[in-house]
């Protein structure tokens, strides 16, 4: 099956979105703008189907859940730029509102990515990934170790703590992996990745290997 989205056609239109983020340079492109994104939405809810093959929590997950607006939340912002200039999706428990593990695409030019994990759980999740880290070391490391993983994602470290966190001593034998905030596994993606016949079905086979993480990441949700 051929992917419906041009993501060349989605990226031309978000550089010069990019160069021209005002209303009235939209609104005199809006009808561009519903096709390209129609067409995104289909694919994502193709997507959405094939993740739900091989993790339950993307069944029954709405298209409409899963992806975010272009329209820019400016009310506390001082950026006042009213559009993002980027499609992305979010594939998991709530969709957009997933609190637990869940598979991130993001589209932009020069700056897309695939991306899975925990994003800034609360203070007591975290802490309980943390000791969840601390009491299963072996399967955790087996996971890190795991080349399905590893060739395609690289932990995220820029919003890592500096030390361990207080209650674990600092040479403990985990704490490259008990400083994060966010368990974020990021795969950068170069535009011409999406060159080929079917990019959702390369997305969704990209995506798999994070399943087993997740499994391991959400015993605290549960």
């Amino acid at each position: 099956m051929k992917s419906e989205s041009n993501i060349r056609e989605i990226f031309g239109f978000l550089q010069q979105l990019a160069a021209n983020n005002d209303r009235p340079w939209f609104k005199a492109r809006k009808e561009q703008y519903d096709i390209l994104r129609a067409a995104w939405e289909r694919d994502m809810e193709r997507l959405i189907a094939l993740v739900a093959q091989w993790d339950d929590k993307a069944r029954g997950l709405g298209v409409k859940q899963a992806v975010y607006r272009i329209y820019r939340d400016i009310r506390f912002s001082p950026d006042k730029r009213p559009y993002k200039t980027y499609f992305s999706g979010v594939i998991g428990a709530g969709g957009r509102k997933c609190v637990s593990s869940g598979y991130y695409i993001h589209l932009e030019p020069g700056e897309s990515m695939l991306c899975g994990g925990v994003w800034w759980p609360e203070k007591d999740k975290l802490a309980a990934i943390r000791s969840l880290i601390d009491a299963e070391p072996e399967e955790w490391l087996r996971l890190m170790a795991d080349p399905a993983l590893t060739s395609r994602y690289s932990l995220d470290e820029s919003e890592a703590l500096k030390t361990v966190p207080k209650g674990y001593p600092k040479d403990h034998p985990m704490a490259q992996y008990l400083r994060f905030k966010s368990y974020i596994f990021v795969k950068k993606l170069a535009d011409d990745y999406f060159d080929c016949d079917d990019w959702v079905q390369r997305v969704n086979d990209d995506l798999r290997p994070l399943k087993p993480v997740h499994d391991f990441l959400d015993y605290v949700f549960e």
